[in-house]
């Protein structure tokens, strides 16, 4: 069967909010549900988009009314429930601005007296019994197909953007599909190394998302340092955390935790690293043995000690007795620094002493 598209006319009730919703994936993966469970889960559905910040588009629809530029795009759903009432449909593309119309009807229709408030504009009232939407008809794997593009084309690649989770989330449920890189990049229009980046990120998420040890602490606002991880420089990810590309995972746990550790609140809720920039720096002194060393064993990117190199170290104090000789006149706050340093170095004189 090919994939077929054409305009219906159906009320704001037949539309069923999609639980599946890249909007609202944590991590979980993609669930197949009946239309019953569908229908079931719809006040669910409708808080959880309520608190993705949709009071804009309720504003917009007030003032402007149900503008129908883009259209919602749907499928019709199977009547399992054994009811003979009108046909459902689930929501394919637009389920911010029905869950954006529903929360306006629910708030402005009095259901003691069954009418709307008077505030409520005219147009709205008739508008929710009418409402235009793109039916898609075709097989199950032709609908899903269709869906891939559209989102990618309105949310990867267009005009209102996802977050970099939800498209990867896409891209992932593309790659599973049987599409390669190439092919999506090119439905997407992007670059096909930039396609790989976010579904490696996307797998090296639910990789910490499936840990027994870090799971609860797996969240999908922490995409962005995966990516980073799968996008920087190739010693620290192939290397250091030993990425396999074929099973989509890194290898060397004791490498990764020490990761997660640092991308996650520590018991004083500090976070080590807080962004992709941070984790670029850590990347990088990765590949220098001697800070490499100290981050392995626990010492934080803020507490490493740079001057590992003793011809280095020396020239620092060098350079510092030649600023000294120089100093007349000093502050307060100078002189309790030099009384600082005077006991350290009376200490480690003392202690080189004993040893001799």
């Amino acid at each position: 069967m090919t994939i077929k598209t054409k305009e219906i006319t159906v009320g704001l009730g037949q539309l069923m909010l999609d639980p599946n919703n890249y909007r609202l994936n944590d991590g979980a993966d993609h669930i197949d549900l009946t239309t019953k469970e569908i229908v079931h889960r719809q006040v669910e559905t409708q808080q959880r988009l309520i608190k993705e910040n949709i009071s804009d588009l309720e504003t917009s629809i007030l003032r402007n009314g149900f503008l129908e530029v883009d259209k919602i795009v749907v499928k019709e759903l199977d009547d399992d429930l054994g009811e003979k009432k009108e046909k459902r449909f689930l929501v394919i593309e637009g389920n911010r601005r029905v869950a954006a119309f529903k929360s306006l009807i629910s708030e402005y229709y009095d259901h003691r007296e069954e009418k709307f408030f008077d505030d409520f504009p005219e147009q709205l009232k008739e508008k929710y019994k009418r409402i235009n939407v793109i039916l898609v008809e075709g097989s199950e794997e032709e609908i899903k197909d269709y869906s891939y593009r559209l989102m990618g084309i309105r949310h990867v690649s267009g005009p209102r953007q996802w977050g970099g989770y939800q498209s990867a989330k896409l891209i992932t449920d593309m790659v599973r599909s049987g599409q390669d890189y190439k092919k999506i990049s090119t439905l997407l229009g992007m670059r096909p190394a930039e396609v790989q980046r976010r579904h490696q990120g996307f797998q090296a998420f639910m990789q910490m998302k499936n840990d027994p040890e870090y799971a609860e602490r797996a969240d999908s606002k922490l995409f962005s340092l995966f990516a980073e991880m799968v996008g920087g420089n190739k010693y620290f990810k192939n290397e250091w955390l030993g990425w396999n590309s074929e099973k989509g995972l890194f290898e060397n746990k004791e490498n990764l935790y020490r990761i997660y550790d640092a991308i996650t609140p520590r018991a004083d809720n500090e976070l080590e690293v807080k962004n992709p920039s941070d984790l670029r720096k850590f990347s990088k002194n990765v590949l220098i043995k001697e800070v490499r060393v100290q981050l392995e064993s626990g010492t934080l990117l803020r507490d490493i000690d740079y001057d590992y190199d003793a011809e280095k170290r020396i020239n620092k104090i060098k350079s510092f007795i030649t600023h000294v000789k120089k100093t007349s006149d000093i502050s307060r706050a100078e002189l309790e620094l030099f009384e600082e340093l005077k006991a350290r170095l009376e200490e480690l004189l003392e202690k080189e002493g004993g040893q001799q």
